[in-house]
């Protein structure tokens, strides 16, 4: 069985694809934005204030710019691959069975929240909005709220039997 689906249905959702977006969109923000903040950890590339970061722990953007590259942009590419082709690794099926949902669907709701979270402390900390925050604060509460369709919910309901 290996690397199989783990659930009895086949036929995608229209649902996964919409996810499938969101999720690209946020990994090509994470790439560019998490990319732009290592190689200039002033900001200043992507005209970002090290100001915004006083009320912060850290004083420059490298930290803030690994986690845009290792969360944003790879977990989101990893969502994707997990979200198309259902692989059930060994090492995640204690996840799938824990929680009764393959791992993938489970982590874009993680990351949803992330996201929505990482925003809203942007709100308590910075005096100045950026067009990019509303949008992904949409983005991220999208990603929950299409998770908790019901097709998608049953397209990745792990089935009793394989609960193990």
């Amino acid at each position: 069985m290996g690397m199989e689906a783990t659930t009895m249905r086949t036929r995608r959702p229209a649902t996964v694809w919409l996810e499938a977006a969101l999720l690209a969109f946020l990994a090509i923000g994470g790439f560019t934005g998490g990319l732009s903040f290592v190689i200039d950890p002033t900001g200043a590339r992507l005209g970002a204030k090290l100001a915004w970061l006083e009320k912060t722990p850290v004083r420059d953007f490298l930290l803030p710019g690994l986690f845009l590259l290792v969360v944003y942009a790879i977990g989101s590419v990893t969502l994707i691959v997990g979200l198309v082709w259902r692989p059930a690794p060994g090492v995640l099926r204690p996840i799938d069975a824990t929680l009764h949902h393959h791992w993938a669907w489970v982590g874009t709701i993680a990351m949803g929240v992330t996201l929505v979270a990482w925003i809203l402390y942007e709100f308590t900390i910075f005096t100045e909005r950026m067009v990019l925050q509303p949008i992904l604060l949409a983005v991220g509460a999208a990603m929950v709220a299409i998770c908790a369709a019901p097709s998608l919910r049953r397209f990745y309901e792990i089935p009793p039997d394989r609960r193990r």
